[in-house]
């Protein structure tokens, strides 16, 4: 049987990820679809045996969903995690005091949530007879100007700083990708 892979976040996924999609005989891709219409298309028939499904990480039923999943569609050889609200800026001068409270608590909650749900479960799940991993992708945000997505960044990079040993003691690897931005 081959080893499943999962894309996870893909309405924040660069292209250059997505073509990954192509060269696996079963791609299973996850994320809030309805923001990830043109994805579908630009894929065309190179994902014709891919399975989509329709989660919000930053919900506690798109979370048990993905873990779900996770458990049955082992063996698991690779995992790519795109960070939602990590990769989403504002780009108005003001940041994120002119954003509505709600707004931001969702993203906080989302990205949160969303990376240590997928870790948890992706420990749980991956194979570790084939050195399987996870990537977790996510804009760089050295030049942003907003202290929110600065800040979710810094508790990324500190998280998975801190996992990275612990996971290679279990036989798996945990890796984080910077990009210039999720949206190219």
């Amino acid at each position: 049987m081959t080893a499943s892979r999962f894309w996870i976040g893909v309405e924040f996924m660069p292209e250059w990820v997505l073509r990954d999609v192509a060269s696996h005989p079963r791609p299973i891709l996850c994320g809030h679809l309805a923001d990830a219409v043109g994805i579908r298309s630009d894929l065309g028939n190179s994902a014709e045996h891919a399975e989509w499904h329709d989660l919000i990480l930053g919900s506690p039923i798109g979370q048990g969903y993905l873990l779900d999943l996770l458990r049955q569609r082992g063996p698991i050889d690779h995992i790519v995690l795109a960070l939602p609200a990590i990769s989403s800026s504002s780009g108005e001068p003001a940041g994120d005091a002119s954003r509505p409270l709600n707004d931001l608590l969702f993203e906080t909650r989302h990205a949160i949530e969303g990376l240590i749900s997928v870790m948890r479960g992706a420990e749980a799940a991956l194979d570790r007879s084939v050195d399987a991993g996870l990537t977790v992708l996510r804009a760089d945000t050295a030049k942003e100007r907003s202290p929110l997505v600065r800040a979710l960044g810094a508790f990324a990079d500190e998280w998975i700083a801190i996992e990275v040993e612990r996971w290679a003691t279990q036989g798996l690897s945990l890796r984080q990708l910077t990009v210039p931005s999720v949206d190219q």
